[in-house]
């Protein structure tokens, strides 16, 4: 496909959502799938592996796997980031700019995203939750919000805009094709949110938050990445969701 941006423009939804990725990727299947491993690492071995050494205790407590997670999410961060710095094609490749979408509409269909999951994940399974990322986070008092608003509203974001919007998702679609690779995606990221962030509250309904919620999310993201060919519009599209979910969260301990 050689269109020009204008031509792109003019396409509607569905034939756009169709075209496939205009360039290979600089990096492989695998290095792609090694990207995901290293998050889940990073969430599930070397994040708790930091509090466990902080507080001297070999099991996490419930309010110390926010904190976990901001760490994971960190070094998801700096991995990527550091790991695709070092050559200016795969930085490119990234699609680190601000695309077709101006940012304050990226950023209100995040915040509608977030309205509409939260209501309807809640109300098909019967409990009010704050997301698991943040459970609890109100033991901490003010530094467990300022943690939970670090987490949900920068760190997540960043990093699993990365791994699964910037990295793993163009090259799915070049590999397997535009909706295998969106599809494949999106499935990568409700498998990594329900082994990684359900199992420690078993509380949380498996199926309507460990599975349509993270799909939800997934799809839609993917679905913005390749509408606005940027990774900054889902950056702030997942920031402005953040922080509906922390707000969220917060009337719901206040109440």
């Amino acid at each position: 496909m050689n269109e020009t941006p204008n031509d792109r423009r003019d396409l509607k939804l569905m034939a756009k959502l169709s075209l496939p990725e205009e360039r290979e990727p600089p990096w492989s299947l695998l290095s792609a799938g090694l990207t995901l491993f290293a998050m889940f690492v990073c969430l599930t071995i070397i994040g708790p592996a930091l509090v466990a050494m902080m507080s001297g205790g070999d099991v996490l407590l419930s309010s110390e796997f926010t904190l976990s997670w901001t760490f994971g999410m960190a070094l998801t961060s700096i991995f990527v980031l550091v790991n695709r710095r070092s050559s200016a094609e795969s930085w490119r490749a990234m699609s680190l700019s601000r695309g077709e979408l101006p940012l304050p509409l990226a950023l209100l269909a995040g915040i509608a995203l977030a309205l509409a999951l939260d209501v309807l994940v809640s109300l098909a399974s019967g409990g009010f939750w704050p997301l698991p990322l943040i459970w609890n986070f109100q033991a901490r008092g003010a530094h467990g919000l300022l943690l939970a608003l670090l987490l949900l509203v920068v760190l997540q974001p960043l990093a699993e805009t990365l791994v699964f919007q910037a990295v793993l998702l163009p090259r799915l679609r070049w590999t397997f094709g535009s909706w295998r690779g969106l599809i494949g995606a999106a499935a990568a990221y409700t498998i990594l949110y329900l082994l990684v962030f359900i199992p420690p509250y078993p509380f949380y309904d498996g199926f309507w938050h460990g599975i349509v919620f993270p799909a939800g999310i997934g799809i839609f993201f993917c679905l913005l990445k390749v509408c606005t060919r940027s990774s900054v519009a889902v950056l702030v599209a997942r920031m402005g969701a953040g922080l509906i979910f922390t707000l969220t969260a917060l009337a719901l301990v206040s109440s």
